[in-house]
């Protein structure tokens, strides 16, 4: 009996109710009795590896995540941080999608278990409520910026020369364009449209010489009389 096979044996005499089984070339699927979020069971691909047996997802967790989400956010700011504490965490790996761990020859249990456990966490970054989310609105606004503004033309939380309590009254973003400067706020709620429109109002007193823009995590989130300068 090989190795993949007697793999088989020993999970379905620990589990053999529990545990579904299926040998495919040098490859042994293995369905868990978790459910994913659709419903269906958590199957997990065990391959032997130098060490003792590779158990691996072959990248189905961040593909479902990737029919709702656009991976390259959700992998980013704090949510990529979230993903890769939850990796952390459970002592797993990823490697161009894919999830997994390794483990020691007399330890594929644990391998499995630790590796089913991992990704049902990580496929709950797909239930982030809108507030949650939200709350990743600066840190897809700021990537996005430093990506297209040289560093040295982009400064965060500015505070205005000139303006009276300017302190009090400071700019998420200003851009130096060579001409005008451009001001950007950003705008994830009522209360910071409200504050967004105040202090463009007030910078306005002091200082006309400069363009604004204003970036609504939501649409909805704009409020009658919002004003831009």
């Amino acid at each position: 009996m090989g190795r993949i096979e007697q793999a088989q044996a020993d999970i379905c005499s620990l589990l053999c109710n529990e545990v579904s089984t299926a040998i495919k070339g040098n490859i042994l699927l293995v369905s868990l009795p978790l459910e994913r979020r659709d419903g269906d069971l958590v199957t997990l691909f065990v391959e032997p590896s130098p060490a003792g047996w590779r158990v691996s997802d072959k990248a189905t967790t961040l593909m479902r995540l990737s029919y709702e989400n656009e991976l390259s956010k959700l992998l980013s700011g704090a949510r990529g941080k979230l993903f890769y504490t939850l990796l952390s965490e459970a002592g797993l790996s990823e490697d161009e999608g894919e999830v997994y761990c390794e483990v020691p020859g007399d330890q594929l249990s644990v391998g499995l278990f630790r590796l089913a456990q991992g990704i049902v966490r990580i496929e709950d970054l797909g239930l982030w409520t809108r507030n949650r989310t939200e709350s990743t609105f600066y840190d897809d606004l700021r990537e996005k910026l430093t990506s297209l503004v040289p560093k040295e033309r982009l400064q965060e939380n500015y505070v205005v020369p000139g303006v009276e309590q300017a302190e009090n009254y400071v700019v998420d973003y200003m851009v130096q364009t060579g001409g005008r400067p451009l001001f950007i706020f950003g705008v994830n709620g009522r209360d910071k449209a409200r504050l967004a429109t105040i202090t463009l109002q007030h910078i306005q007193h002091f200082e006309e010489n400069f363009d604004s823009l204003v970036v609504f995590s939501q649409l909805k989130d704009i409020p009658q009389g919002i004003c831009s300068a």
